[in-house]
């Protein structure tokens, strides 16, 4: 069981697509630094992506047509392959792709100042539905796959339609197909459990963060509290805040590993679906307890780090206008509130993205106690909701945990072999 050469050939496109997306994300494609008034390059970008574009189509169209061939032939084992190379080499393509036409429709809104940068929100929302005609032809081969599980009655109605709907939505794509392979893969008979490398990745990555984090806030603490009485060994005291703001870049590095690259993420769901597969409850279990206790100490340093930003943000105001800004009355409160709220947004919204991932392996133990019907309904919605609030997904997954281990102890079918 192999992928299909129209597979091979529209994946191969997608790289040269990631790479030319990578070029001009770089800044190597416009001028350095971007000149808004120079639309010879501009050009050329629209020029070059337009060709590659048509070619790209081209070929998806036939893999559409390849994907019906293959699901005439019932080779479910060439459509899961074919699905999974497609998907995710479109992945690097499509990360690179939304920074490259992020710095496009910039270029082009700077330069529209006069009508408030109207043509880059109109560039912006054709290179949206581009990028979407892009993503159609990836999920040929998924979309295959489910029609031709579904027609043999080896999946529900509800698998089949959520499988379809998510096949065509940005980013959850990606995990429907991951999903799907791995259901194909366990009815082939060739799904193998994850290796420790897979299994422990997302751990690591945690701990390493965690590891500093605990650092960090030993530093921060002493500077902040006993930092006069060690004036004496320290100096000025610049040895020990240099280290504090280099040791606080770890949380910038963890946000581009969890949320901006996601392959950790993506390497730590397939895991998970894989031990799914096999109802490895006791390996889901206890990587979702660690998954969420490593996260700690780095969580805290997070909150600590967008607690500083969001506090020095509000004082700007303050300290231009000398206080005055809130004789003001509302209006000056409300334009302090401006700079509070535009360190608070972003900070709660990255600390949200980097949440998610860590649920990971927590969301997919709750799928199987669900399915082993060892909690009920609802017990499975009140922790999935849980599993998206800060503090609370700690405790709901400690809760699951202590509920897997009690299945265990009945059940010994669901312990790794």
């Amino acid at each position: 069981m192999a992928s299909t050469g129209t597979a091979k050939a529209l994946s191969v496109i997608l790289a040269i697509g990631a790479v030319l997306m990578a070029f001009i994300a770089s800044d190597q494609f416009l001028q350095k630094p971007i000149r808004v008034d120079d639309k010879g390059d501009l050009a050329v970008f629209f020029a070059v992506s337009g060709v590659w574009l048509a070619i790209y189509l081209v070929v998806g169209c036939v893999a559409a047509f390849d994907a019906v061939r293959l699901t005439r032939r019932r080779d479910l084992g060439a459509l899961q392959q074919s699905a999974n190379l497609v998907k995710l080499v479109a992945v690097p393509f499509f990360l690179l792709n939304f920074y490259a036409l992020a710095q496009a429709v910039l270029v082009v809104g700077a330069g529209d100042s006069d009508r408030l940068g109207l043509d880059g929100i109109l560039t912006g929302l054709l290179f949206a539905v581009l990028t979407y005609v892009v993503m159609l032809p990836t999920s040929a081969y998924g979309v295959a796959i489910l029609v031709l599980l579904r027609r043999d009655e080896r999946i529900g109605r509800a698998f089949f339609g959520v499988g379809i709907v998510l096949h065509f939505l940005f980013v959850v794509d990606v995990l429907s197909t991951i999903v799907v392979v791995e259901v194909a893969r366990d009815f082939l008979g060739t799904a193998r459990p994850p290796g420790a490398f897979s299994k422990n990745l997302l751990t690591v990555v945690l701990a390493v963060g965690s590891a500093i984090a605990v650092v960090w806030l030993v530093l921060f603490a002493i500077f902040h509290l006993i930092h006069r009485e060690l004036s004496d060994f320290l100096g000025d005291g610049s040895l020990l805040s240099d280290a504090i703001y280099q040791l606080g870049f770890s949380v910038s590095l963890e946000f581009l590993l969890l949320v901006m690259m996601p392959i950790v993420p993506l390497i730590a769901f397939r895991t998970a679906v894989q031990l799914f597969v096999a109802r490895d409850l006791e390996t889901l279990s206890r990587s979702a307890r660690t998954v969420k206790l490593v996260m700690i100490p780095l969580f805290i340093q997070n909150f600590v780090v967008c607690a500083v930003v969001v506090y020095v943000l509000t004082l700007v105001p303050l300290v231009i206008t000398r206080g005055a800004i809130l004789e003001a009355g509302p209006a000056g409160i409300a334009f302090v509130g401006t700079f509070t709220a535009a360190g608070l947004v972003p900070a709660v919204i990255g600390t949200y993205l980097m949440l998610l991932p860590t649920s990971v392996y927590s969301l997919v133990c709750l799928a199987l106690l669900l399915r082993q019907r060892a909690i009920t309904p609802g017990f499975y919605l009140l922790h999935t909701l849980l599993q998206f609030v800060f503090v609370a997904d700690i405790i709901s997954t400690l809760a699951l945990t202590r509920r897997s281990q009690q299945l265990l102890t009945t059940s010994p079918t669901l312990s790794p072999a």
